[in-house]
């Protein structure tokens, strides 16, 4: 089944209330309505966080911050994005990209248009929902390096935001070797509640998805023993490409 059914009918009104009703059920409770019971903060820290930075002040420490989780970061204009990403897959020896399945203008945006037609590396697979979920994962398994559409970055956290949609499903996010997140340098935001804030106003005009992921750089997996291992459980390395003037 492609993905966009599967999507829409996780979406559906009345199988998420069956799924909610089974829920209430369970815990021997009635349901209730978030309306009624409103969201009440604590305090007013994710709000206050960061808030008298200036712009470039704020870059800065999400640059700083990005660093610390091991985050490689970038800065281009969109003018020198395709130049760059071509000699970064020739540096790194890339044999196996994988791209999202972006219209025409989503490319356009960064003048990646061209370049996505002809990225210079021998294999090139797209992430599509024309494709099985197992071939897909199997694209994504076998590529060296995927280039993926960012929204937000969080300077607070070092951390960019990517909606999961058909053109970049979950498994684009963890599956490849090295992961290049191209974000604009007007999603900088302060906060993680500024990131999610946006994300409701979105979602409040018509934004369908079954997954929002917060990426703070490659995966870093801990022990007890404060033994940091990088790539174990997603990309090995993780670069952040900043785009100037978007």
């Amino acid at each position: 089944m492609p993905m966009t059914s599967l999507l829409d009918q996780a979406n559906n009104k009345d199988n998420r209330e069956q799924f909610l009703n089974r829920i209430a059920k369970a815990a021997g409770r009635p349901r209730h309505a978030l309306k009624d019971h409103p969201f009440k903060p604590l305090n007013t820290l994710p709000d206050d966080l960061l808030a008298d930075k200036s712009p470039e002040e704020l870059l800065n420490i999400a640059i700083k911050n990005s660093e610390s989780v091991n985050a490689q970061v970038v800065l281009k204009p969109a003018a020198q994005l395709a130049d760059f990403l071509t000699t970064y897959a020739k540096q790194e020896n890339i044999s196996h990209l994988l791209l999202p399945n972006n219209t025409p203008e989503e490319w356009e945006k960064y003048g990646l248009m061209e370049w996505s037609k002809n990225p210079g590396v021998e294999n090139v697979a797209v992430w599509s929902d024309k494709l099985s979920r197992q071939e897909n994962e199997e694209n994504a398994n076998q590529a060296d390096l995927a280039v993926e559409m960012g929204d937000y970055l969080i300077a607070a956290t070092g951390t960019v935001t990517v909606v999961n949609r058909p053109a970049q499903g979950r498994g684009f996010d963890y599956l490849p070797t090295r992961l290049l997140l191209i974000v604009p340098k007007s999603g900088l935001v302060k906060s993680t509640r500024e990131a999610v804030n946006k994300y409701n106003e979105q979602t409040a005009n018509g934004l369908s998805t079954s997954t929002f992921n917060f990426i703070s750089g490659p995966s870093n997996s801990g022990d007890i023993e404060m033994e940091l291992v990088v790539g174990v459980h997603g990309p090995v390395e993780c670069t952040y490409l900043i785009v100037e003037d978007r």
